[in-house]
């Protein structure tokens, strides 16, 4: 996944909780015009701890997998790696 897709996805999920840009960003601890560019796909990288906060604020995970890797139903299970 690039970055240009994981801030659509964040926009997504943003928007499916009602949230403002401003909102996320004061949850996280972060600027409104970092949320805005992640969005965009106007931030060239944006750190770990960054991306975290983000994630957190939105009560999503970041999950690590091979390239390739099919999507199982043990993947869609809540709780799973």
């Amino acid at each position: 996944m690039t970055l240009t897709e994981v801030g659509i996805e964040v926009a997504r999920a943003r928007r499916a909780r009602g949230l403002s840009q401003s909102d996320l960003a004061r949850a996280s601890a972060l600027s409104r015009q970092t949320i805005s560019a992640l969005e965009r796909g106007a931030i060239p990288d944006i750190g770990v701890r960054k991306l975290n906060r983000i994630l957190e604020a939105l009560d999503l995970d970041f999950l690590l997998r091979p390239a390739g890797h099919s999507v199982t139903l043990d993947d869609l299970r809540p709780g799973s790696p």
